[in-house]
């Protein structure tokens, strides 16, 4: 029943629109616009976000041409829309035709997330970099910059990952708790002392001069979650991909780490190995036995 009430008011709001656009000059009237965009905004965050493409579709299509509630419409349809090329389209219009739009900031965060979903780490994080850069305050600082850090972080540029994962601390907001622990762990790994560069003194050594030290393992980290529950169910799935994974922690954030390796250079070597599996993770220091 809900449903169908739902669905009543949107044919209502777009019979509404139709009406304007025929009774005036084919444009949306501005008080209508507004509502209708309020509306959008409601569907699209509660995920209703089939129903929300539709009404921003109208949106679209009756909105001219430099109206700055365009910027919204499109932010809104990308957001709902689940073709990730459509969605990219519509980021990038908003990005390059509405740049003074409070939405611009919003619509760059998602063209770099999709970059990132499609694997194109360094498009990613350029854009992340030049979203921090053009943008220079406002609510998306603190999830680029953890993402500019941790991009940078598998990339070795070890400086520019903590100077933005430090960024990222200092602006994240107190109740978002899972992306605290997030940049609270990749931080963690600032602490940890480079190691030392690699002896070819003696090719033949063996032991430490190898690289190794006794006691000391390395693993690679794919996660880290606020609830033990959804570390687990990670593993589990992981583990029914032939993953040799564990969750560690006794409290959060519970981290998902694969393997054990006697050096840093063995575990980046399998880290390289598990991107080819579709995941992201970086190097730790392993846990005590």
């Amino acid at each position: 029943m809900t449903h169908v009430v739902r669905r009543g008011r949107l044919v209502l709001m777009l019979a509404c629109l139709v009406g304007l656009q025929v009774a005036g000059s084919s444009r949306v009237g501005a008080q209508s616009a507004d509502s209708v965009l309020a509306r959008l905004e409601r569907m699209a965050i509660s995920q209703d976000r089939a129903e929300a493409r539709v009404l921003a579709d109208s949106l679209v299509r009756g909105l001219p041409a430099g109206d700055g509630r365009l910027a919204h419409a499109l932010y809104w349809r990308a957001f709902s829309s689940s073709n990730a090329a459509e969605a990219e389209r519509d980021y990038l219009r908003v990005s390059v035709e509405f740049p003074l739009s409070p939405r611009a900031a919003d619509a760059l965060l998602g063209l770099a997330q999709l970059e990132y979903a499609r694997g194109d780490r360094a498009a990613a994080r350029r854009r992340f970099d030049r979203l921090l850069r053009d943008y220079p305050s406002g609510r998306h600082v603190a999830r680029a910059s953890y993402w500019s850090g941790r991009l940078a972080m598998d990339e070795g540029d070890r400086d520019a990952a903590c100077g933005s994962l430090r960024s990222a601390r200092q602006v994240v907001s107190s109740a978002d708790i899972e992306l605290t622990n997030q940049i609270e762990y990749l931080l963690s790994q600032c602490a940890i002392p480079l190691p030392p560069a690699p002896d070819t003194a003696g090719a033949g050594a063996t032991g430490a001069a190898a690289g190794t030290v006794p006691g000391r393992e390395f693993s690679v980290q794919v996660a880290a979650y606020s609830a033990r529950r959804d570390a687990t169910s990670m593993a589990a799935r992981l583990n029914g991909r032939g993953f040799d994974v564990r969750v560690f922690g006794t409290r959060a954030p519970y981290r998902v780490r694969i393997g054990r390796y006697p050096t840093r250079a063995a575990a980046a070597a399998a880290l390289e190995r598990i991107r080819s599996s579709g995941l992201s993770g970086i190097v730790v220091e392993a846990e005590p036995r």
